[in-house]
């Protein structure tokens, strides 16, 4: 699928993950996508329904601080598009069983995960940075999924590559993760969003 990407939704994906590295995610989330989609002609369509940088900034601190009695860890990570159990998993399978679950050192992580879920040992925290680094970062499943529907929708438009127009409305028709939820939040109307989406593809086709 990828060999179908231009050149600027290679550099969106590119930017996704450089975002997640910067807000800490072990994953590639949907907001992310979304957040590097801006920086590219298809943003244009975004930014004029309002979809700034910041204001996906805002609705993802919003989730990310909700009250804790309202939606547990899990729930919030879960909401951001980050799988628990994926990485849970991941986890016991390096550093053995209940490894998420071993006291914690005093200069615990900072950052979304250290808000989130206090119960990882740093150093195990820093292995995953370093695979991180090594340019493995996983997708999340919404974001696969988006991914995955950026193809089915330039295939339905006639279209043979796959540009930052198609990533985007792959991400409105997932309607799923935090790229979904930061949208709602910010009142945007999705088949209006999509009807602009498409109208740009026509206008540079």
């Amino acid at each position: 699928m990828f060999e179908r990407f231009t050149t600027q939704a290679r550099a969106v994906v590119v930017g996704a993950r450089d975002e997640a590295r910067r807000r800490e995610h072990p994953l590639i989330t949907t907001a992310d996508l979304l957040t590097s989609l801006l920086s590219t002609d298809a943003g244009e369509v975004l930014i004029a329904r309002g979809v700034t940088a910041d204001a996906v900034e805002t609705q993802l601190a919003a989730l990310t601080t909700a009250d804790p009695r309202a939606a547990g860890d899990d729930a919030v990570l879960a909401a951001l598009g980050i799988d628990v159990a994926r990485i849970r998993a991941t986890v016991e399978a390096a550093f053995g069983p209940g490894a998420l679950d071993r006291a914690l050192d005093d200069d615990a992580p900072t950052g979304l995960l250290g808000r989130l879920r206090r119960r990882d040992r740093t150093d195990e925290v820093a292995a995953l940075r370093r695979r991180a680094g090594r340019g493995g970062m996983p997708f999340s499943d919404a974001s696969k999924k988006a991914l995955e529907l950026s193809l089915r929708e330039a295939l339905r438009l006639g279209d043979r590559h796959i540009g930052p127009e198609h990533l985007a409305l792959g991400l409105l028709r997932t309607g799923d993760g935090a790229a979904a939820l930061a949208l709602d939040r910010l009142g945007v109307d999705p088949a209006a969003l999509r009807r602009d989406l498409e109208g740009r593809l026509r206008r540079t086709a």
